[in-house]
């Protein structure tokens, strides 16, 4: 029995309009697993950016001989101006590197490979204390090294600290010490910057910084190594390329200074030569 096409067309309708709607669905849902495949990659893919060009490269070596000249003239300076000081050597790490500023979840996001020589000059030293600090500070004051407003010299910070209750030392300062000057080992730091310099240069800048610390037995001082471990190896950190790795262990120089000194000085020198260029931060010239 023929059937009128008006009936055909009317029960044809729906059925293509389940299929349109099935190939959507099926559609909107290979996209949803895509991008969620997508999203999962970026997450995964952690690979930082290519650190081994740039610190290779004609201009980055060129910035670093410059920095290794530069920071080796200033470690000369003070061992020659602070004459009553015994040089114990000086450790050396120059390196380039990138951080990732999303480490926990979603895309990583690397921050501009910056490239660093840190040179820490140790000297040990006996005598009076306050007398010795205030020679660190004419000897900074005199190579132009600036360290901010009182009391950030070593001789402003130790009198602050002892008048706000006791000793300069990690001993005092945690339990809340009152008890008279000198009666605790001393422990301190603080950070000098060239004198043309007004204010801290951020992350992704070129920068140099003088960081002073002074202990006393049995406390080491607090050294901007570089990065190097306390024992003195060499640890794989991503995103990081070494130019010279010349270390020595704070610890193990305090363990040695401190058989014959009473006094142990830490001046690390960090000099940030070289910082990728990026659309959103480009370096100034070296200072």
């Amino acid at each position: 029995m023929d059937h009128p096409a008006g009936v055909l067309g009317r029960s044809g309708a729906p059925a293509r309009g389940r299929i349109i709607t099935v190939l959507v669905t099926f559609s909107v849902v290979c996209a949803l697993i895509a991008y969620a495949l997508f999203q999962i990659k970026r997450t995964l893919d952690r690979t930082p950016p290519d650190v081994a060009t740039f610190a290779h490269s004609h201009a980055t070596r060129t910035a670093d001989a410059a920095a290794a000249r530069k920071s080796s003239a200033r470690l000369t300076q003070l061992t020659s101006a602070l004459t009553w000081a015994v040089p114990l050597g000086t450790s050396t790490v120059d390196s380039c590197q990138t951080r990732n500023q999303n480490p926990f979840f979603g895309p990583a996001h690397w921050a501009p490979i910056n490239c660093a020589r840190s040179s820490v000059l140790y000297l040990a030293f006996d005598g009076n204390i306050h007398l010795r600090l205030h020679q660190f500070d004419a000897a900074l004051a005199g190579q132009e090294w600036a360290s901010g407003s009182y009391p950030n010299t070593l001789t402003g910070m130790a009198t602050w600290m002892s008048q706000a209750g006791g000793d300069p030392s990690p001993a005092a300062s945690q339990q809340g010490s009152s008890e008279p000057p000198g009666s605790q080992p001393i422990c301190l730091s603080t950070t000098y910057i060239p004198a043309t310099k007004q204010h801290r240069v951020p992350y992704d800048r070129l920068s140099v910084r003088l960081r002073v610390a002074v202990a006393e037995r049995p406390y080491m001082p607090s050294a901007d190594a570089g990065g190097i471990p306390t024992d003195g190896k060499k640890s794989p950190i991503g995103g990081t390329v070494y130019l010279a790795w010349h270390p020595m262990s704070t610890g193990a120089v305090s363990r040695s200074a401190y058989t014959r000194h009473r006094y142990l000085a830490a001046f690390s020198l960090v000099d940030r030569y070289a910082v990728q260029s990026t659309p959103a931060a480009s370096a100034p010239p070296p200072a």
